[in-house]
């Protein structure tokens, strides 16, 4: 955690912000004592999605999936076999 005097953060806020946004807590000093500590916000599941979009990771879907244009297996079994085996590039014989 950081340590910015007051006068400090009040002239380099924009940086302060900056740590912030990078996840890092600040404690603002008022003559040395500890008078308020500035940290992140905890972010919603929907605000960690975006803010994956916003670096690039992922990419937001275009539209509704066509569930019916799906291959489905007319073969019964185990669920998690058939899983694994697509997983590993064997698909299992019906």
């Amino acid at each position: 955690m950081r340590t910015v005097s007051v006068i400090k953060a009040k002239n380099h806020l924009d940086l302060l912000l900056e740590w912030v946004r990078q996840g890092e807590e600040v404690l603002l000093l008022d003559r040395g004592v500890p008078v308020a500590r500035l940290g992140p916000v905890p972010q919603a599941q929907d605000e960690s999605l975006s803010l994956l979009v916003r670096k690039g990771l992922v990419r937001p879907g275009t539209g509704r999936p066509e569930l019916q244009d799906l291959p489905l297996s007319e073969s019964r079994g185990s669920l998690l076999a058939h899983l694994l085996a697509e997983r590993q590039g064997f698909p299992l014989p019906p």
